[in-house]
């Protein structure tokens, strides 16, 4: 049977797709057409995903097997969409009744065409509609690789959706290297080279390490020729580019009259001897020498141009140089020239030398020694654990088809593709276009065979996974991919927006995309109605825009009851004050993907559980699970529990700890015990993963959850199930970090919640982004920036916080990092296009402001939308009237039950050490669990204000005590009492704690004491850990402070307790060195054991009665 036949029925069809609209009818049947290679740009709102199922349709009418019809999507969710719709046009076109809807009727006629060939060559596709190939990128690589496992290496390993432990494992193998004499010399030396980056903190690497594994798909192939030669010479062509534009924007203008100002200066004026030579010849690297001090002189710490000089910069009031540079300046102020200077300026100030440093040579060598080392430990953590990431999968699947042109061809002959169709293009990585470019290797125009690219480059959005608009540029500038040819296709038609807001996105984008290579085009709406964006400045800060938002979704659920309502935020943070006032209006919320799992109080009880049930020892979870809404013990019973045994299942049975509970504690503890002996006593009881939910339903917690809830806890349940072995939980770090991967499932709102990425694809009635001026998340610096110049892979080792600005190493690793900051920042303009476009109806963006007076100028946020924005809406901004943040007020209330922090570490047992993570009991809440107890340790207020008190002094400590004031504490009251609020501070003596904890601060801030311990010092160190082997096990510390000073090592611990009434300052600070005399010295066998070899000096400071004793 001839292929394509079917292209007589589709004429038709395609003449009446072509006579839909005036506007891209056309366009929209040639890109139906399968005899076409395609790429089609189609904006947001213009139909893209039914065009994509047309396209589908007429590839399965010419085709011989369904199979030979490949479309690719990038997630299971849009796959399974895709595929329903395709079904669902094949069911319409089974019934025989033609649709009136307009685009209805070519999903009718297409399907007609696909069920006659489907009858003809027997392919039953209604019945059997796994036929139907639509695929993730993931999904794919992972069939293709599996169909050739030899070819392929994949062998029998499965994917693992969480692959960190394996991560970790070929991290800790590589780095433990460090330690090993049988080790290669090479990878040891750069062990110790990238180590004493980390100050030999293993746990500092490992989340490094982990990130830069799960994106090797990036570096690999590059780090194993790494050529510092060719770097170099990249670097210098980029930086030569760069200099040429930069002073080619400082060749005319303002520019000489400034230079000409400070030139005269260097013989009339000190600190100017750098500008008494201005070189003549402007391209020599003398001149630029000179604009770098130039910039530093013009330039303010923000990087702009200043607007005057004074006499603080070295201008005299008075002189005539001053009154000749503030006429320039004022000249200049406020524009676009003198953003040009600016811009201009920064970037020379900020270019690197063209010679790689030293240092960066050195520590690229070294990287690449220990990440050939790390990939090959992590080729030995998937085989040991037969476990494969995606990254791997793709790579393998890769290397199947690379291996000749005769296996590539016998791998896909049973089921040889025809036809490619991908969505969202713009968002593929190199890896998955390099997989395309190998599929379609020996494709040639006519032969039957088509690709079809769909995508918005606007709405390119994963960077995150090397998702860069450039390879689609490229593909829609060549209009070829690899041996095709393309026809470039515009889709201009709006099918979701009224046309107000249709004309909005095309006049903001039309600027905000403005330098694109790639320019913007307009859309033409095809709706008709009233719609609007509206840009809301806010300068009541973010309660004032938490009011704004609510008030404003009251009216519009008033307005129209069924119209959908969005909230589109890019972090979690940003809704922080807008939860609370929806609720307050008795308006629901429904967070997709918003509130993690863990963060769920019912599922926090359960993993207590667990816990509890896996560690009799773990006292935080045995706590935790007492507070739990099932088991209900008070605080004031779950203290006396806690003064009783050590382990907290002794002290519940213990009858004289049980002859203290409350009546109703006594019931509760009797319940508890009558469940837990019947479930750990059953034949099924060393099963934990029966025992926990046996446990928790026999207490009633399903009588304690609502139906969501409930949904969130058998989530929990079966991952607990997945994760045991013969009921044992082989690896509790796995199931931890699979529950901390999870969100919590969103109850039924009338308002939706969501990030942008989950937002994509998606478009509701009113759209509402708030906090346009906030940042998103930063990122800690890395090991190293990487990126592609000249198409050369250039690295620039992290040389450390400690290396001056100005070193060369710094100015390299700065430089690359503004690249890598740049796609971000081009990014966020694509993010808000996201946004923007989901709306139908009205879109509505806030810009918060927290200080603005009427001297301040409403501006924006670095790395913030209204960054991106601005160049369109500014003038929207401007005209916001200076206004008075709305105070939170301070809720004295305490919690109905007792919650945990996000985050709660894993418990070991004892007797066994693995590096710490982290996440450790601070000393003053050790001695909560450990010490011994005296009458002043039984006091429950006591402690927590110590705990809160250490909490504080830390951040100080980090900030530096420089920068904090008796003021500054005093207005952190509510911080503090949240603070409290947290720990479970009783809300009776909340007020009275909060002054009590501030008291304590204050006083270490006013106490020469306070400060001494307090300052800055390059070698201090904060909430240290030591560990050391003692009696047997192994004991882990926090060191509150340490420092060295005048050749000692100074272990200071803070105490907060106070002398009773009727005990002298002297007898008190005697009794607690005394108790605490032990520890003390335990951490000065640690320090002394982890390399410390100057003499130690232990000190306990009481902020109390500010007293500072030493140890002897």
């Amino acid at each position: 049977m001839n292929a394509f036949a079917g292209h007589l029925s589709l004429e038709p069809i395609l003449a009446a797709v072509a006579a839909s609209n005036p506007h891209d009818g056309q366009a929209r049947a040639d890109a139906m057409d399968p005899r076409r290679s395609v790429v089609c740009l189609a904006p947001a709102g213009s139909g893209k995903t039914t065009e994509l199922i047309y396209r589908m349709l007429a590839c399965l009418s010419v085709a011989m097997r369904p199979e030979e019809v490949l479309a690719i999507t990038f997630t299971t969710l849009a796959a399974g969409e895709i595929k329903e719709r395709i079904i669902d046009a094949l069911s319409l076109a089974a019934g025989g009744v033609e649709p009136q809807s307009v685009h209805e009727k070519p999903l009718y006629a297409l399907g007609q065409i696909v069920l006659k060939r489907d009858a003809e060559l027997g392919w039953n596709l209604l019945v059997n509609p796994g036929r139907l190939r639509i695929m993730t990128f993931d999904s794919f690589s992972a069939y293709l690789a599996g169909k050739t496992p030899i070819m392929s290496g994949l062998g029998g390993g499965q994917t693992t959706d969480d692959p960190h432990l394996l991560y970790r494992q070929a991290i800790l193998e590589t780095l433990g290297s460090v330690n090993d004499d049988s080790a290669p010399e090479e990878l040891r030396a750069a062990l110790e080279a990238v180590l004493g980056f980390a100050k030999n903190q293993f746990e500092k690497l490992v989340p490094m390490f982990s990130t830069l594994l799960a994106k090797r798909d990036q570096w690999a192939h590059e780090i194993i020729g790494l050529d510092v030669a060719e770097m170099q010479m990249a670097l210098a062509h980029s930086v030569a580019f760069e200099l040429q534009k930069s002073l080619g924007d400082l060749s005319n203008g303002h520019i000489d009259a400034l230079i000409n100002v400070v030139a005269d200066a260097a013989s009339e004026l000190p600190g100017f001897e750098w500008a008494a030579n201005v070189p003549a010849d402007r391209t020599s690297e003398a001149y630029c020498n000179f604009i770098r001090d130039f910039s530093s002189f013009i330039l303010t710490s923000d990087g702009k141009l200043r607007a005057t000089v004074n006499a603080k910069n070295g201008f005299p009031a008075g002189h005539s140089l001053t009154k000749r540079m503030n006429e320039v300046l004022k000249e200049l102020k406020g524009t676009e020239e003198s953003t040009r200077y600016a811009e201009a300026l920064n970037a020379i100030q900020c270019l690197p030398e063209v010679e790689f440093a030293e240092f960066s040579a050195e520590m690229c060598g070294h990287f690449t020694v220990i990440l050939r080392y790390l990939l090959a430990n992590l080729t030995l953590a998937f085989e040991d654990n037969a476990a494969l990431d995606f990254p791997e999968v793709a790579a393998r699947a890769i290397q199947a088809l690379g291996v000749g042109a005769e296996i590539g061809d016998a791998l896909l002959e049973e089921d040889r593709i025809n036809h490619i169709l991908v969505d969202e293009v713009q968002d593929s990585s190199p890896n998955q276009y390099y997989l395309l470019s190998k599929l379609t290797a020996d494709w040639s125009h006519g032969d039957g065979r088509s690709i079809f690219f769909c995508g918005d480059k606007s709405q390119s959005i994963y960077l995150f996974r090397n998702a860069t608009p450039e390879t689609f540029n490229e593909i829609i500038r060549s209009k070829r991919f690899g041996n095709l040819e393309l026809e470039l296709i515009n889709l201009v038609v709006n099918f979701r927006s009224m046309p107000a807001v249709v004309e909005w996105n095309n006049q903001c984008y039309s600027k905000v995309f403005a330098d694109s290579d790639i320019p913007f085009i307009p859309s033409v709406p095809a709706r008709s109605g009233a719609g609007a964006v509206t840009v809301k400045p806010i300068s009541t800060g973010a309660l004032g825009e938490a009011e704004a938002v609510a008030d404003q979704i009251d009216g519009l659920i008033k307005a129209d009851a069924e119209a959908s309502i969005a909230i589109l935020v890019r972090a979690r943070s940003h809704i922080k004050h807008i939860l609370p006032a929806l609720k307050a209006r008795g308006i629901t919320a429904s967070g997709q993907n918003i509130d993690p799992l863990s963060e769920s109080s019912p599922v926090s009880e359960v993993v207590a559980l667990v816990r509890s049930l896996w560690h009799l020892a773990d006292r935080s979870s045995w706590f935790c699970l007492l507070r739990a809404a099932f088991v209900g013990l008070s605080w004031e019973d779950c203290v006396t529990v806690a003064r009783g045994d050590r382990i907290v299942l002794h002290s519940l049975k213990n009858p004289a700890v049980q002859a203290k509970l409350s009546p109703e504690g006594a019931i509760r503890v009797a319940a508890f015990l009558k469940a837990y002996d019947a479930v750990t006593g059953s034949s099924r009881g060393d099963d934990l993963s029966w025992a926990a939910k046996a446990l928790w339903v026999g207490l009633g917690g399903a009588a304690s959850v609502d139906s969501t809830e409930l949904d969130d806890v058998l989530t929990v349940f079966a991952l607990l199930l997945k994760h045991t072995v013969n009921g044992c939980l082989e690896k509790p770090q796995a199931f931890f970090r699979a529950i901390d991967s999870l969100y919590a499932t969103p109850k039924p709102g009338r308002v939706v919640i969501m990030t942008i990425h989950n937002s994509k694809g998606l478009e509701f009635d009113h759209v509402i982004i708030p906090a346009l001026n906030s940042r998103g998340a930063s990122d800690d610096a890395p090991l190293f920036y990487w990126k592609r110049i000249n198409d050369i892979f250039v690295l620039a080792p992290n040389p450390g916080s400690q290396c001056a600005d100005n070193a060369p190493e710094k100015r390299l690793f700065n430089y690359l990092g503004r690249k890598v900051k740049a796609e971000i920042n081009d990014e966020i303009a694509r993010l808000a296009y996201v946004m923007t476009t989901r709306a139908k109806v009205t879109c509505t963006l806030y810009a918060t402001y927290e200080k603005l007076d009427e001297k301040t100028e409403a501006s924006y946020a670095k790395g913030s939308v209204l960054e991106s924005l601005w160049p369109a809406i500014e003038a929207d901004i401007r005209n916001v009237q200076p206004g008075i943040p709305l105070q939170e007020d301070v809720d004295v209330g305490v919690p109905s039950k007792a919650r945990l922090s996000p985050g709660f570490s894993f418990q070991l047992p004892a007797g066994v050490f693995i590096p710490a993570s982290g996440n450790e009991h601070a000393p003053s809440e050790n001695d909560l669990n450990d010490e011994g107890r005296d009458e002043q340790g039984n006091d429950l207020c006591a402690r927590l204000e110590g705990i809160v008190y250490h909490k504080v002094v830390e951040i100080i400590g980090r900030d530096g005590v420089d920068l904090w004031s008796v003021e500054k504490v005093s207005g952190k009251q509510a911080a503090i009492a949240a603070m409290m609020r947290r720990e479970g501070y009783p809300s009776e003596s909340l007020n009275a704690g909060v002054q009590r904890v501030i008291a304590l601060v204050v006083n270490t801030l006013q106490s020469a004491h306070g400060q001494w311990i307090l300052k800055k010092r390059d070698n201090g160190g904060q909430e240290v850990q030591v560990s050391a082997y003692r009696g047997g096990r192994w004991v882990h510390r926090i060191i509150d402070k340490s420092f060295v000073e005048d050749g000692y090592f100074w272990i200071v611990d803070w105490k907060s307790p106070a002398p009773k009434e009727g005990v002298s300052i002297e007898a008190f600070v005697e009794a607690e060195v005394s108790r605490y005399r032990a520890k003390m010295e335990e951490y000065r066998q640690g320090v002394i054991d982890a390399g410390v070899d100057l003499p130690v000096r232990l000190a306990l400071y009481f902020p109390a009665v500010d007293c500072l004793r030493e140890i002897g």
